[in-house]
């Protein structure tokens, strides 16, 4: 693990720093340099939280597994790993001793029951003849025998009846023999087969296609329900943080190889690292404590040492010097006067550029 600098070192490094930009002092002298430790922190802990909860099942048929389950008597000391990260969630089902088994159905038998539609009769009565839609089975039938086969005169007509004009064509009557006189649609017998039975007289049920018996959909067909009391042993991940960050405006490195600190830590009152300052240890430390019902934790911690040094002969600037892969690296920030100044003139400059737009128009008038 890197060794955090001293403050000698860090004002070294801020001293070189600071020449390039044409400050030339001792920032060892008294007076010189002002540092205060602006260290990065972060603690992230993960605690596995266990819960139980109990329900009363009723399931159609015999679901697979349920037999295959582990069994419990005490749910709340049912011993149960939890997962081995506890960012994970985690829940195992399990079944209470002796609560398994099975109740029939008692709406059915073997599954199977009457179907609600043609209630068991396997479908319905239907007449075998309709009414024609052409003629309506009235006298236009057959204009010679009005549909009953009988004509009006014993004599057969040589010819064909006269017919009004643009009056439809007609067929010859299957029950009086006379041409052209007969409904084109029944041919004089008033009446057709009915195209739902096909003359039959009886109209098969669509929902069980004539079986009389469908599939109960309650019981799943089975004509049986599993029972049984499901317990649930659950882990439930729960997130804690605590952070010191850097400075917006300061480009620091994460990655493995920089100069950062790192630790992980699993137990309860494990013992924290040397590395973290007093003001680090008194954060995290009442966020280290047992949570009730807590199984599992993991605590990881990391840390940059990083100085802030104000400069007394360069007071337009801010150093921040920290470890970096290859030394301690230093970033020179503006300080809150060289940005008041900034502000002040940005302000000055949009006001005067106001005042000439004002005055500008003013003499275009």
């Amino acid at each position: 693990m890197p060794t955090a600098p001293s403050r000698e070192e860090m004002l070294q490094a801020v001293e070189e720093k600071a020449a390039r930009y044409g400050v030339h002092t001792s920032l060892s002298a008294p007076g010189a340099a002002y540092l205060v430790w602006q260290s990065v922190f972060e603690c992230r802990v993960v605690r596995s939280i266990r819960s139980e909860e109990e329900t009363a099942k009723r399931v159609k048929g015999r679901p697979k597994g349920i037999a295959g389950r582990p069994t419990y008597t005490d749910l709340a000391g049912h011993p149960v790993e939890p997962p081995a990260d506890p960012a994970n969630s985690g829940r195992v089902e399990l079944v209470k001793d002796g609560s398994l088994g099975e109740e029939s159905c008692g709406d059915c038998v073997e599954g199977r029951k009457d179907c609600p539609v043609c209630e068991g009769q396997g479908g319905r009565q239907c007449a075998r003849y309709v009414e024609c839609e052409t003629c309506h089975g009235g006298p236009d039938a057959c204009w010679e025998c009005n549909g009953t086969g009988h004509p009006r005169t014993r004599r057969a007509r040589t010819t064909a009846r006269p017919r009004p004009q643009g009056a439809e064509q007609r067929a010859a009557c299957r029950r009086c023999k006379r041409a052209d006189v007969a409904c084109p649609t029944c041919l004089g017998q008033r009446e057709r087969e009915c195209v739902t039975c096909r003359a039959k007289g009886f109209v098969t049920c669509q929902t069980c296609k004539g079986a009389k018996r469908v599939r109960d959909e309650a019981c799943g067909g089975t004509g049986l329900f599993t029972v049984w009391t499901e317990g649930a042993v659950i882990h439930t991940p729960d997130r804690d943080e605590v952070r010191r960050p850097a400075p917006l405006a300061l480009k620091l490195r994460t990655d493995a190889n920089g100069a950062w600190s790192g630790s992980r830590m699993t137990g309860v009152g494990e013992e924290l690292p040397d590395y973290l300052e007093d003001a680090h240890r008194k954060a995290i430390v009442p966020r280290l404590a047992a949570k009730e019902r807590e199984v599992r934790r993991h605590v990881t911690l990391r840390y940059l040492p990083l100085a802030r040094v104000e400069v007394h002969a360069d007071p337009d600037r801010v150093y921040y010097a920290f470890p970096g892969p290859a030394g301690i690296e230093v970033q020179g920030l503006p300080s809150k006067r060289r940005v008041a100044h900034l502000t002040a003139l940005t302000s000055a400059a949009l006001a005067l550029v106001a005042l000439v737009t004002v005055v500008a128009v003013f003499v275009v008038r």
